[in-house]
């Protein structure tokens, strides 16, 4: 058969515990060769740029997929493109790159609504399937897809957390039962990221032993 590449896309700001686990998902399921993070330098649907630096977003991939067990790579194709992110163009690259592979764009249900607000999608469908989540109580019919749209569904155990929520908590200064990698939340401390009201101190052999 021919190989089968998937690609999970977004801002990883900061990456969390549901992209890993959804990546995860997929590449089992689908039998995926590779899963591709594809970090935006600046994503088409949302309102601002991202907080941390493009090679801060990565270097919290690289922390949080340490351990993972399926095959990847963290691709820079569009944080070196100028502009907002589309991913028609990432795509269009990507045939390029794996002319004889089967690209799977990898989102959750979430996310079929917008789809039709993507750029040239009616081409995107024809060069790439989506492979989406049905998350907690998601019948699974895909009706708010375009009809363009070529569906495989995944079955995900929904992680109630986003990126947005994360980093709300961080600049709360609340750190406790956060769903993100205990090394990605380490890194995101020693460098200050979203952070306005916590400042981060190595805890000393003590105050390590009192925590368990």
């Amino acid at each position: 058969r021919d190989r089968r590449i998937g690609i999970l896309g977004g801002s990883f700001d900061p990456v969390h515990n549901a992209h890993i686990s959804l990546a995860e998902s997929a590449a089992k399921q689908l039998g995926l060769d590779l899963v591709i993070f594809m970090p935006a330098r600046c994503a088409a649907l949302k309102d601002g740029p991202p907080s941390a630096t493009c090679q801060q977003r990565v270097e919290m991939l690289k922390i949080a997929l340490q351990s993972v067990k399926f095959p990847y790579e963290i691709s820079d194709i569009e944080i070196k493109r100028d502009g907002i992110s589309y991913s028609i163009d990432t795509v269009r690259e990507l045939i390029k790159k794996y002319p004889d592979a089967e690209i799977y764009w990898i989102i959750g249900s979430d996310r079929l609504q917008k789809l039709s607000k993507w750029r040239d999608i009616g081409e995107f469908c024809k060069l790439a399937k989506f492979a989406c989540a049905r998350r907690g109580g998601f019948a699974g019919d895909f009706s708010d897809a375009p009809k363009c749209a070529r569906i495989e569904p995944i079955d995900f155990d929904p992680i109630d957390i986003s990126s947005t929520s994360l980093r709300r908590s961080l600049k709360n200064g609340d750190t406790r039962n956060l769903d993100i990698s205990p090394n990605v939340l380490d890194y995101i401390l020693k460098n200050k990221l979203y952070i306005c009201c916590l400042l981060y101190t190595s805890p000393s052999p003590r105050d390590a032993h009192e925590s368990r």
